[in-house]
């Protein structure tokens, strides 16, 4: 070929590249309370929290107007005129904060979110992708942050896989932290479990008891034990 032309095809990308996805653990605390603290924290120009039901909708935005903050709301229960009179306000700046159903998240174009925050993981997890997608548009940036329980590590787990990198942080004090990676202690679990069963599997009960042999066998297996930590070591 004669002068050919070279053409680059990026691969596909679940989110917007700008979107930087942050996980923050409940740990049992008021989850309004939470979000209250990183909206405040954030200060966003415009920040989003959704929620799957409309009566979880109501509660967040009760409890955050109730905290001071002067909040929107958006779901399927609001007339056409409702709806309309909520997108007007958001237009002429009137909130800073909007609670909504995934209503909003396809169908309903908001400029200027700066900030979405998952007060719970969709039950669709394509819906993560639209919910997101509401920030980081025409070449700007923008922060999804998801507040999950103990529970939802399937439904994280499923999002990596997607392609989704979370940053892991806490909320402490009213300032952000960031801290280890939420499956880091359930890795080193897992490699001492696998210490203990190669202990188990190298040391057996012997066929003829003496007094003392369980002692015997408890030394014998926490020298395996010991000698596999050494080697998880030096490997990582």
């Amino acid at each position: 070929m004669e002068n050919p032309k070279y053409v680059q095809i990026d691969p596909k990308q679940a989110t917007a590249e700008k979107i930087e996805h942050i996980l923050l653990p409940a740990r049992h605390r008021d989850k309004i309370g939470l979000v209250h603290s990183a909206l405040v924290a954030f200060n966003p120009y415009l920040g989003i929290v959704f929620a799957n039901t409309k009566k979880k909708v109501d509660e967040i935005a009760d409890g955050l107007i109730q905290k001071g903050l002067k909040v929107g709301r958006i779901h399927g229960d609001l007339s056409p005129r409702e709806r309309k009179r909520v997108m007007k306000q958001i237009k002429d700046l009137e909130f800073q904060y909007l609670v909504a159903t995934d209503l909003a998240a396809r169908g309903i174009d908001i400029q200027g979110i700066s900030h979405v925050i998952n007060y719970e993981l969709p039950t669709d997890l394509d819906f993560y992708i639209h919910r997101v997608g509401r920030t980081a548009r025409a070449g700007f940036s923008g922060i999804a942050l998801t507040v999950y329980e103990q529970s939802d590590e399937d439904a994280l787990v499923r999002l990596e896989k997607m392609g989704i990198t979370f940053k892991n942080i806490d909320l402490k004090k009213g300032e952000f932290t960031q801290i280890e990676e939420r499956n880091r202690r359930q890795n080193r679990k897992k490699k001492e479990t696998t210490g203990e069963a190669k202990a188990k599997s190298l040391v057996s009960k012997p066929k003829k008891v003496k007094p003392g042999y369980k002692k015997k066998m408890q030394y014998e297996m926490d020298k395996i034990k010991k000698r596999e930590n050494r080697i998880q070591k030096r490997n990582k």
